[in-house]
């Protein structure tokens, strides 16, 4: 119920305001969640935990992540640099942001498992 002028009235007479019509998706996009749930049978159960990547290849895609990050970064910087008008100041602030968020994650993940791998070594 909504308040509309001191008297109560269904939400549903209510007249709808479209504000921005790319808000609205098609009927298209949406898939049925019978299908969501039967599309989420391969990411549960026990084959899906024996068919994912070991943590080795995860360790190493995240890491091949953040060395990209900074590679762009330094591209960014460099263009920069030499051809100012090439790159929007803007876009190499947000590189370098993203770089170095990323190298931070990735120490803090790094520095719990040593710490994680020490504690194990010193239960025994």
């Amino acid at each position: 119920m909504i308040l509309n002028n001191a008297r109560l009235m269904p939400a549903e007479t209510l007249p709808m305001q479209v504000r921005d019509p790319r808000h609205f998706a098609s009927r298209e996009s949406v898939t049925p969640v019978g299908q969501q749930i039967a599309d989420l049978k391969h990411k549960i159960g026990p084959d899906a935990i024996a068919s994912r990547d070991s943590f080795q290849d995860a360790m190493l895609r995240a890491l091949d992540t953040v060395s990209s990050d900074q590679n762009k970064a330094s591209a960014m910087i460099e263009s920069a640099i030499t051809d100012p008008d090439s790159v929007d100041i803007h876009d190499v602030t947000i590189a370098q942001a993203k770089a170095t968020m990323s190298l931070n994650i990735t120490r803090t993940v790094l520095s719990r498992l040593v710490q994680g791998w020490r504690d194990l070594v010193n239960l025994r």
